[in-house]
């Protein structure tokens, strides 16, 4: 009887094993398909890689496998939505990242918490702009394709300089300028649809809630970032009326409690013309 118990036990603890280097190592490729009427023909079929929360992590030798995958998902654009980076440490692996996806699409990068957290936001932003990135620091642009375009806007973080102009605001200003066009917004925190349900904008991309880093068959997500319970818009797709919110899992941890039954994942939305 004893042995049973300790040869349970020990099944248990390789399968817990097992199941946290999976939660760690192998990453799902999520893949959306998203329909708008106010697309313009000349994107439909524009495929959009979203990369969130790497943490400094590294999948391969100097990030080559993510890079693998990030060009294999054969992207039209890469939107890179902050907490690449925990400390000063992290920015290698990010320059690695970096390297190995160069010339791939363009890439768009907006800060996350955790880059204002380790002061490292102006650094990150020229980082990435050396290796070609735009960096969007409560900014928008036009992105054109064929005569068509579509505005890509970056919200900045809420840890960012208190005086800053919120993303009520933003998109207000955005709207004046550009009231019809099709907008895609990055945002690193899932909280949009909790704070600016009314956000005149079609897509915004985020993550920051690491797929509420322990999840459970039947349950979903169960902690939020800071080792709470009570993960809230944790993963996935969620809208409402027009707008709609896709939240990566994101790709590495920030916290002490390690992910679990909670792959990195790499989303690819595809945008689509609606029939009229």
């Amino acid at each position: 009887m004893k042995r049973n118990v300790v040869a349970a036990i020990a099944l248990a603890a390789l399968l817990a094993g097992g199941l946290l280097l999976d939660s760690r190592y192998n990453i799902d490729i999520t893949e959306y398909t998203l329909e708008y009427k106010n697309l313009p023909r000349e994107f439909d079929g524009f495929r959009i890689a979203l990369v969130s929360d790497l943490h400094g992590w590294s999948f391969g030798e100097n990030n080559s496998a993510l890079a693998a995958l990030i060009k294999e998902t054969d992207p039209h654009l890469i939107a890179i939505t902050g907490d690449m980076i925990s400390s000063r440490d992290h920015m290698k692996a990010v320059e690695d990242l970096l390297i190995g996806i160069e010339g791939t699409a363009p890439i768009y990068y907006i800060n996350g918490n955790h880059e204002w957290g380790a002061r490292l936001s102006s650094e990150m932003e020229a980082l990435m702009e050396s290796y070609g990135a735009h960096c969007l620091s409560n900014e928008y642009e036009s992105l054109e394709k064929d005569g068509s375009r579509i505005i890509i806007c970056g919200a900045e973080d809420k840890n960012g300089p208190a005086d800053m102009i919120k993303p009520d605001a933003l998109a207000a200003k955005l709207r004046e300028e550009y009231p019809e066009d099709f907008v895609l917004w990055l945002y690193h925190r899932n909280d949009t649809l909790r704070n600016y349900p009314r956000l005149p904008v079609e897509l915004v991309l985020s993550g920051h809630a690491h797929g509420g880093i322990v999840r459970l068959p039947g349950l979903g997500g169960l902690l939020d970032v800071r080792g709470s319970f009570g993960a809230e818009y944790e993963k996935g797709l969620y809208s409402i009326g027009n707008l709609r919110m896709l939240v990566s899992r994101g790709l590495g941890n920030s916290v002490i409690i390690p992910r679990f039954l909670n792959r990195p994942e790499l989303p690819v939305i595809t945008l689509k013309c609606a029939e009229s």
